[in-house]
């Protein structure tokens, strides 16, 4: 499977009519602000901007408010989110504003998922509830040596994972360490982890770094010459940044996680920031928020004019 240059290497099985295909994800698990998409017909989605900016509950309770009370509301959070109280928001108070609903958000996601996985009904996810509800053996019938080889595979990185998420070594996973399992981007801890899952499966060699050749992979043998050509120059240009022709953990960490580019936490709150921060000094005052209601928080009048616009 091809990817961007923005990846990570995840393990997943698709199961589907019991006809099992097991590969390599190598696109990004990113920190999940929002149900919303980011964009919508190419143009930003306010809907995703209020739940970044609310909460998933808040901006649904908000939108059909009359704007005058969205704006007496938004100068009531105001001191919520100025947490130094020198009455203006700043870029890192914006993003531990948003990074709390985003957790939130993430740990609602892993709330959904438990409630089938954890068949016992004590608050946690043991291994054996996880994998008998996600891979249950009968899938296993009918598959060729090859196909079967890759899914335990798989699923033993995913036993590795699980420990790892295993914090407190119960060998059980409670919500928090579930949602970590699910969302292991979000922990430092478990992001050592993920490194360290993307050489086990990309380093074939087990020389400790990952070539041009072993990020291409197993791909190479159904790739024209050129396509080869073009992911080995993206390799060398966008990844490999001290141009030894291999990845090391800092790189590989680089390419999993990418800085600002990989956080939409940090995009949103410097969009946010940017489309609200009319004297441009990076600071968001209470005026401006309130300004800016139909930004940060929408209500029944910009509900109108999006359905206005969806009708034209």
């Amino acid at each position: 499977m091809l990817r961007g240059l923005s990846v990570i290497s995840f393990v997943s099985i698709c199961v589907c009519a019991f006809n099992v295909s097991a590969t390599k994800l190598r696109y990004p698990s990113v920190p999940t602000i929002s149900d919303k998409k980011h964009y919508k017909d190419e143009e930003h989605n306010l809907e995703y901007d209020h739940e970044a900016f609310l909460g998933r509950e808040l901006s649904s309770e908000w939108r059909d408010l009359p704007a005058d009370e969205v704006m007496e509301k938004l100068s009531e959070l105001f001191p919520k989110i100025d947490v130094d109280r020198d009455k203006k928001i700043s870029i890192p108070e914006l993003y531990e504003w948003i990074e709390q609903h985003m957790k939130k958000h993430v740990l609602r996601q892993a709330d959904v998922k438990m409630r089938d996985i954890d068949t016992n009904k004590d608050g946690k996810v043991s291994w054996e509830e996880y994998i008998e509800t996600q891979y249950p053996s009968s899938h296993e019938k009918g598959l060729d040596e090859k196909v079967l080889g890759e899914f335990r595979e798989l699923v033993s990185r995913e036993k590795k994972r699980f420990d790892f998420a295993d914090t407190d070594n119960d060998k059980e996973l409670s919500r928090e360490e579930f949602s970590l399992f699910l969302h292991p981007e979000e922990s430092k801890r478990m992001t050592t982890y993920l490194i360290e899952e993307s050489l086990d499966i990309f380093d074939t060699n087990k020389d400790g770094k990952i070539s041009a050749d072993e990020y291409i992979g197993d791909e190479a043998k159904r790739l024209t010459e050129t396509t080869i050509e073009v992911l080995k120059k993206s390799f060398s240009k966008e990844l490999d940044s001290d141009k030894d022709g291999f990845l090391d953990r800092s790189e590989i960490r680089a390419w999993i996680l990418p800085g600002e580019h990989g956080d939409p936490i940090q995009v949103e709150a410097k969009h946010l920031m940017k489309a609200g921060d009319d004297d441009k000094d990076k600071f968001l005052t209470e005026g401006e928020l309130i300004k800016h209601y139909d930004i940060f928080a929408g209500s029944r009048v910009t509900r109108y004019g999006d359905l206005l616009r969806e009708e034209l």
